[in-house]
């Protein structure tokens, strides 16, 4: 037993099974891919087959070490969504125009600014040109000042006609139009600009008095509640157009980067904080700051969790090659990779029959032999594709001493223990690391034994 409580095969009881094993297995050339039964029978494979017993990959969870690309983006639209139904964000900038409303001129009202033309059909030497002055009044000869500003142009004839009647200066009842000739377009135009979206999310109109929130609302909601403003001070309702160039995307590059999970589990995502994630797969942690995000943003994001260093990710590379060991999956993809980057095969080395051991997400072991000799002839049929927890076993060309084999080969190289458990211990590190780790069935505990070693992991690979 060692330190944690679990315990290494005694692999000189099976020598027998497994020297009759590697005696079908390991001398008998193969041309191509094979499975070996508990017997060592072979049996014809192709890729497909081996991809359909190996099952499905389990979600790779992430280890102390990876690194994992972040990229946060405004979500794009997509067929289905309803258009245009952006939110506004701190930060945006915009194009914010107050034009006067067009169509019901009987309902309009004069205001500041606001050009009347005012005809006496009967007494043209009165007809007037007024502009309605900052106080609302206009000037008329003979009655003085009148209010205007307020009044519809209906309103106004009616009390300028009642003021000449007065007068006795027109015989018969006076005969008058108002006209509203121009609508005060500078005033409305110096209302416009272009604003950014403060970090309290709200904007600031000139000549309204009254901060106007709009983060959070669509566009046609920020236009209805700077009308709503604008009407408090001016005497019509403006039309209000706006124009939103989302400046989300910039805010977010901030966040876009490569994190490593740190040896407490946990990464670092500026403007969110810091996030558990050994222990859980890239799309978990995915939709974890993508629900973090929800608080940030007004608007959905695309984010991407992509792994582009896994440590946790191991082969394990033994027999006839150079430096028998345990080796990143990343950096070898293939069975013939992995023999390269275990430094090649040595002279005394069988490629025409290496072994490849493998457990499915289920826990069931299978043996394949494949004939790695052809790769170095130019065909790339026999290189397997290799998965987390691989064993590539190279064979010697003849091994006499079932004995010498376990000695040499399956105590020193197969890191597996006894039981099909979900339990490990790697000892790879300088402390112990618990997560909830389920890559390829087994756990994820970083030990550190004295003395220790090798590397040890539950589970048999062959069951003769």
């Amino acid at each position: 037993m060692n330190a944690e409580g679990t315990g290494r095969v005694n692999w000189a009881a099976f020598a027998p099974a497994l020297l009759a094993m590697v005696m079908l297995a390991g001398c008998a050339a193969t041309q191509h891919t094979v499975v070996l039964d508990p017997k060592g029978e072979p049996e014809d494979i192709t890729q497909a087959e081996i991809d359909e017993m190996s099952g499905l990959d389990n979600a790779y969870l992430l280890q102390v070490g990876d690194k994992v690309s972040l990229q946060f983006r405004l979500r794009e639209f997509r067929e289905g969504d309803v258009p245009w139904n952006y939110r506004i964000e701190v930060g945006d900038n915009m194009e914010v125009r107050l034009t006067a409303p067009m169509g019901d001129t009987e309902g309009y009202k004069i205001d500041v600014g606001d050009l009347i033309g005012i005809s006496f059909l009967s007494n043209w030497p009165l007809n007037s040109n007024r502009t309605v002055r900052p106080d609302g009044y206009i000037t008329m000869p003979e009655v003085g000042d009148v209010k205007a500003a307020g009044l519809t142009p209906l309103q106004l004839r009616k009390k300028l006609t009642d003021l000449y009647a007065k007068t006795g200066i027109i015989e018969g009842e006076p005969r008058i139009t108002v006209n509203v000739d121009f609508a005060n377009p500078d005033r409305l135009e110096n209302m416009s600009r272009d604003i950014v979206v403060r970090p309290d999310g709200k904007i600031r109109i000139p000549s309204i008095n009254t901060d106007v929130t709009i983060a959070g609302l669509t566009v046609q909601e920020a236009g209805d509640a700077i009308k709503a403003e604008a009407e408090k001070v001016l005497q019509n309702k403006p039309d209000v157009n706006l124009i939103v160039f989302p400046a989300i995307n910039n805010s977010l590059l901030a966040m876009n980067g490569v994190v490593t999970v740190r040896p407490d589990g946990r990464v670092s995502v500026p403007k969110i904080g810091e996030i558990q994630a050994a222990g859980y797969s890239a799309e978990e942690l995915r939709k974890t700051i993508n629900e973090m995000c929800e608080s940030l943003t007004y608007n959905q994001m695309d984010i991407s969790a992509d792994v582009v260093a896994a440590t946790g990710a191991r082969i394990f590379v033994g027999g006839e090659v150079a430096n028998n060991g345990v080796y990143p999956l990343e950096g070898a993809p293939s069975a013939f990779q992995a023999i390269l980057m275990a430094g090649g095969p040595t002279n005394a080395s069988r490629l025409n029959s290496v072994l490849i051991i493998r457990r499915n997400p289920q826990g069931k072991p299978y043996v394949f032999k494949t004939n790695i000799a052809n790769v170095l002839k130019g065909s790339t049929e026999n290189d397997i594709m290799l998965r987390g927890f691989d064993v590539v076993y190279v064979p010697k060309k003849l091994i006499s001493r079932a004995n010498l084999f376990v000695e040499q080969y399956i105590e020193e190289i197969v890191p597996f223990e006894n039981t099909l458990g979900v339990t490990g211990s790697y000892y790879m590190n300088t402390q112990k690391i618990e997560s909830k780790s389920k890559n390829n069935n087994f756990s994820s505990g970083v030990t550190v034994i004295p003395g220790s070693r090798g590397i040890t992991l539950p589970g048999t690979v062959l069951n003769p």
